[in-house]
């Protein structure tokens, strides 16, 4: 099963840090700001196992570069 939390970024953006239950696996979905995930991973998950991106725009991928750091 898959827990799920929408993150708020940039001013018209959302990003999905989604966990699974079972292998406690942390992803982040289309993370377009940095600070704004990495706030919400510290308030739940505490990890990131890996970044998934659906397309390459920058309010897409924005914050790769920073969270791949806490990988």
């Amino acid at each position: 099963m898959l827990e799920v939390s929408i993150v708020q970024c940039l001013t018209d953006n959302y990003s999905y840090l989604i966990r699974d239950k079972e292998t406690n696996l942390v992803g982040v979905v289309d993370p377009s700001d940095f600070k704004s995930v990495d706030t919400e991973i510290n308030r739940t998950f505490k990890k990131l196992d890996f970044i998934l991106n659906t397309h390459h725009h920058g309010d897409h991928i924005g914050g790769n570069l920073e969270l791949k750091k806490k990988i």
